[in-house]
């Protein structure tokens, strides 16, 4: 398949549009750390010359949560530590599931420079406090506006330098799809159709890891899209002053469909570890998987013998309302406002941010590129880009800041058939009006 220029397909510009959204919505997120708020004047640069004085050692300490990627930071490392004898990078990097107890053991004890992170982190409260405003910076010259702005505050300040774009979609199996006659689910019901046939064919529909939980995240969202923000894409930022609530019909129906769908994952899904479905799906294991684009190098990298595809999961009963597809900032940097070592950490995001090095990582990581003049080839990252037409923000990048309504919770309990999707959407509305003396 033909490369992708990053700067002449439609998606580009739908990020920008996107980014902007999630500018002026606000994301959620609380650490309890304040502090006093960043100066740009007493800030060094990048590419702050040296002194006359010999360079001192210094352990520049990276945490990440892509374990993903490990391969491709540690030789990307040792390319940073030639370039720079004096700084040693200690680079670790957590599953997501033990990513939060990592991030907040390692800032409460000062002992890291560099955090991997999201929207949210930029969007926190207290963002000032732990965060290097990085506006200025030389190294942000390429990077789309919109994806930059994916990675203020809502002040603006530039907290996050944005690694990739990446969105939820359904991954198949063009095999199954071709030997029984099915085509691409454009609806709901189309989608149900479908799952009903694969079954019958003795054969799981959907691969599902959620031992873990969080996962089921994708499954709700990648429905919610076409079932719900597809008529009212201010539905979030409407919860606050309660024009809507969780209770309303179509945030019913997501929960109703969700719970369809769990019918059709494999018999130990819920004992599955996430990290193991993208290469159990890559076996041929099962005709499906809803999960995020980011999964996409771990199913390339497992060289399955057939062709793999990738759709916006239909949650809604039009093609129209299923066309629109839910996206953010996947992954990026932050460096950690107490780090003695600024000077080395912003070389650290210049040197990632240099154009072979960058298109080195979306090479191996398969994501969408955040810069300009970056090449994507590989084809399944492809035909996920051809999908990005229409976008919203993936609704955990902009619910109302501090509330809490914990639906993974709801979710699981649906999952084990412990509650109804009436009860769940009853629950999490609960939650959110409890959460209230924390909004922001």
């Amino acid at each position: 398949m033909e490369g992708f220029k990053v700067k002449k397909r439609s998606w580009a510009m739908g990020l920008v549009l996107l980014m902007v959204a999630v500018l002026v919505l606000s994301a959620c997120g609380k650490s309890g750390v304040k502090g006093a708020d960043s100066t740009a004047s007493a800030q060094p640069t990048a590419d702050s010359t040296a002194t006359a004085e010999p360079q001192k050692d210094v352990d520049l300490r990276v945490i990440n949560f892509r374990v993903e990627d490990q391969a491709y930071y540690d030789e990307v490392n040792k390319k940073f530590e030639e370039k720079y004898p004096y700084i040693h990078v200690k680079y670790d990097a957590a599953p997501t599931k033990d990513w939060g107890n990592l991030k907040t053991s390692r800032i409460a004890t000062n002992d890291v420079d560099v955090v991997g992170g999201q929207t949210p982190d930029a969007k926190d409260p207290n963002a000032a406090s732990l965060w290097l405003d990085l506006k200025g910076q030389p190294f942000l010259d390429g990077y789309i506006e919109g994806a930059l702005k994916g990675g203020q505050s809502n002040d603006g300040t530039q907290y996050l330098l944005p690694s990739n774009s990446v969105s939820v979609v359904t991954f198949y199996n063009k095999k199954i799809f071709a030997d029984l006659g099915l085509a691409i689910p454009k609806t709901w019901d189309e989608f149900i159709a479908a799952c009903d046939k694969i079954k019958a064919a003795g054969i799981d529909p959907i691969m599902f890891g959620g031992k873990d939980q969080w996962p089921v995240v994708m499954q709700v969202m990648g429905i919610e899209m076409g079932a719900n923000r597809s008529s009212n894409p201010d539905f979030f930022a409407q919860l606050k002053d309660g024009k809507t609530k969780f209770t309303d019909p179509a945030m019913l129906d997501v929960f109703t469909k969700y719970e369809k769908m769990t019918n059709y994952f494999q018999k130990n899904a819920a004992g599955l570890d996430y990290g193991q479905a993208p290469a159990l799906f890559a076996q041929g294991k099962a005709a499906m998987m809803v999960d995020g684009s980011w999964s996409t190098s771990q199913i390339v990298d497992a060289k399955p013998a057939f062709e793999v595809g990738a759709f916006l999961t239909p949650g809604g009963n039009t093609a129209e309302a299923n066309a629109i597809a839910p996206t953010k900032i996947g992954s990026g940097f932050l460096i950690y406002k107490k780090s003695p070592n600024q000077d080395a950490a912003l070389k650290y995001l210049a040197f990632l941010s240099e154009k072979d090095i960058y298109q080195q990582y979306i090479n191996a990581a398969k994501m969408w590129p955040v810069k300009s003049d970056t090449t994507l080839a590989d084809p399944l990252s492809n035909e996920i880009a051809q999908l990005l037409g229409k976008q919203l923000p993936m609704w955990d990048s902009i619910q109302p800041t501090g509330a809490n309504y914990n639906f993974v919770e709801d979710a699981m309990k649906l999952l084990f058939k412990k509650t109804t999707p009436a009860e769940a959407v009853a629950d999490m509305q609960k939650k959110f009006l409890d959460s209230k003396p924390d909004w922001k």
